[in-house]
């Protein structure tokens, strides 16, 4: 067996350092350009180990990182209940009631929907079939629809909105958005034990550490940036989720589409999906709109009014109260959706940003992972630092 050694001899320059196999007698010299290739295999290769395991583990992480971002955002609530001479424990109770009520309510406007769907499925059946009929007759009047009634134009067009799929759609959210609610409530089982270590890290910081000041200001710092830039990223999402949501409720309300709270709860939550999100959000109300809205003017006005709340809020609103708290590359964004997206489905897609934000902290405390925390883009701290 070859046996792999690191050699100290240096060059005349002092620069390079060799690893050496010996195979009997033969002696053969690793420049440093292969060592590091080595470092980031393993490296890579311990990143596909740890993918794995969060995987496996997902029943247990993801109501855990639920709660530990949840109470990230709430922290400072619980510090100002303390300033107020709140007693610590009731401050916790109080908004972990509170979290439950949230969850509760959702659950509630989850489950109403799922039975008024559930009652009215023959009367949506009917409602669809009759819509695709009116379609194909409003087509046959266009010029030139002859060439594409040949194609088996009614055919197509009921296999991309066909009843089943419809349903199919309905029951697929209906079982992502109850996946959601369950992990909410696990995650605010999990927020009393959460809040306390958030509140009280630097307490557990100093006692991890023991007395190595330079670690424990170099953990502090750590732990620093994470919070703010979770917390900043958080409270604009939260703020411009939740009137986005209010908006596409009142929109669908305005114009006659049924389930206007349910779909103001789904473009809330996600809105939180970054790039994606909006659309996913807009899809299902934009089907049923076709289905129930039977003035074609009106339906258009429907779908631009949806598609420029999104613009408004996503695009405008949202990067003017973000400002440069969280500035990652959007190509780092889009590639921790998809990573993220694949580890956890919908819940890693929605937690995919702050994670991001995570993960370049952790990666900036490793000397090697410079270049890669520069792709994923600027942080605050950074910019403090500069000054």
């Amino acid at each position: 067996m070859p046996t792999l050694y690191r050699n100290e001899n240096f060059d005349e320059g002092g620069s390079i350092l060799h690893f050496s196999v010996l195979f009997g007698k033969s002696n053969y010299m690793l420049p440093d350009n292969d060592i590091v290739t080595i470092k980031n295999i393993l490296l890579l290769f311990m990143g596909l180990v740890i993918v794995l395991v969060i995987k496996e583990l997902s029943a247990l992480l993801i109501p855990l990182t639920f709660a530990i971002f949840i109470g990230i955002l709430l922290q400072p609530v619980i510090a100002y209940l303390d300033k107020k001479n709140w007693p610590y424990m009731l401050s916790i109770i109080v908004i972990t009631v509170l979290t439950l009520g949230f969850v509760f309510l959702v659950g509630l406007i989850v489950f109403d929907t799922g039975l008024q769907i559930a009652d009215q499925k023959d009367k949506l059946l009917t409602q669809i079939g009759n819509r695709l009929n009116d379609l194909v007759i409003q087509f046959e009047n266009i010029p030139g629809f002859s060439a594409l009634k040949e194609r088996d134009f009614k055919e197509t067009l009921y296999q991309i909105v066909s009843p089943e799929m419809m349903l199919n759609t309905s029951g697929m959210v209906a079982s992502e958005v109850g996946n959601f609610v369950f992990n909410l409530v696990l995650s605010a089982i999990y927020l009393v034990a959460v809040l306390g270590s958030i509140v009280k890290y630097e307490k557990y910081i100093n006692y991890l550490e023991g007395d190595d000041d330079i670690a424990k200001q170099r953990l502090l710092k750590a732990f620093v940036e994470i919070k703010d830039a979770v917390a900043s990223y958080m409270k604009v999402k939260f703020f411009t989720s939740l009137s986005t949501g209010a908006f596409f409720g009142l929109i669908c309300w305005g114009f006659g589409v049924d389930f206007p709270l349910f779909w103001g709860f789904l473009a809330f939550m996600l809105n939180f999906i970054p790039t994606v999100g909006s659309i996913m959000a807009t899809i299902p109300p934009v089907l049923l709109g076709l289905i129930q809205i039977d003035n074609g003017t009106s339906y258009i006005f429907f779908i631009l009014l949806l598609i420029a709340t999104q613009f408004v809020w996503g695009n405008v609103v949202e990067p003017l109260m973000m400002g440069s708290k969280v500035a990652l590359n959007t190509v780092a964004v889009i590639l921790g959706l998809v990573i993220w997206g694949y580890i956890w489905g919908i819940a890693g897609m929605l937690l995919s940003v702050p994670l991001i934000v995570l993960a370049r902290v952790i990666l900036a405390q490793i000397p090697d992972a410079d270049l890669i925390v520069k792709l994923m883009g600027r942080s605050q701290l950074d910019d403090d630092e500069a000054d």
